[in-house]
């Protein structure tokens, strides 16, 4: 981006007093080095894009809110739409960090549940923006935004099939988990927004399919994919495999094997 000239108020440090004594309300504008400057500036639009929905944010609020002059947002960021794209930016780098390592003490259905719960905490604090960023809000479908958003959703499952510990995953497997991304993002918005399901709802709707998905579902469709001819039943026996092997890679008995593949 094309560096811009900085305001006058910013070069000249915090402002004058009025005569008498009494100082101006740009007096708690403080000369700060720039990249703590620009770091304020992106910590308040990450809050405020936060609590309020795209359209309702103006560059003008941000800058009150942050104690600069307007003209540095457009010093450091551009337009309000570069700036929301920072902060989208930030958000899915956050939640890719928070994710959880590979962890072999872990069972199976442990490690998913750590996952889908850390998930929630992260769609939880920061639902507002990343609505706006799945829908778009405010500027039509952003080429750029929809990039961040795609490439979030591929970090995302390849982070799942290493905490997952899959040695070798297919392209199914791949595009099963996409379909789960989409899935997790529709039931966030019914808890979120719709406040049709609760939490803990939410949490054992994207828990069970998760484990479902990887264990019964994209074994299924292998199955199909490398003997057209198998019979229905022929599928489930090889995803029932696959989860019998689950189960005793994570140290499980067979009763808690079977009982996963007979919860409603």
């Amino acid at each position: 981006m094309e560096r811009r000239a900085a305001p006058r108020g910013e070069a000249a440090g915090a402002a004058t007093p009025r005569p008498g004594g009494t100082r101006s309300p740009k007096a708690r504008y403080q000369r700060l080095p720039r990249d703590e400057r620009r770091d304020q500036i992106l910590d308040v639009a990450r809050r405020m894009f936060t609590e309020l929905p795209y359209a309702e944010v103006a560059t003008a609020a941000i800058a009150r809110e942050a104690g600069v002059q307007r003209g540095l947002i457009h010093y450091y960021f551009g337009t309000k739409r570069e700036l929301f794209l920072k902060v989208v930016q930030g958000l899915t780098a956050t939640a890719a960090v928070q994710a959880p390592p590979p962890d072999e003490r872990m069972t199976l259905p442990e490690t998913v549940e750590l996952c889908v719960n850390l998930f929630l905490d992260t769609a939880e604090r920061n639902a507002t923006t990343w609505f706006a960023a799945l829908d778009a809000e405010g500027f039509g479908q952003d080429p750029e935004l929809l990039d961040i958003v795609n490439r979030f959703r591929d970090r995302t499952v390849e982070h799942m099939l290493a905490v997952l510990r899959v040695p070798a995953p297919t392209g199914t497997l791949r595009a099963v988990l996409r379909v789960y991304s989409g899935l997790a993002d529709a039931a966030t918005r019914q808890w979120l927004q719709e406040r049709t399901l609760d939490r803990a709802q939410v949490q054992t709707l994207l828990t069970r399919s998760l484990l479902s998905m990887v264990t019964d579902i994209a074994p299924a469709l292998e199955a199909r994919d490398a003997e057209p001819g198998l019979a229905s039943g022929e599928r489930l026996e090889a995803g029932d495999r696959l989860l019998h092997a689950a189960a005793h890679r994570d140290g499980e008995p067979d009763g808690l094997a079977a009982d996963a593949r007979a919860e409603p």
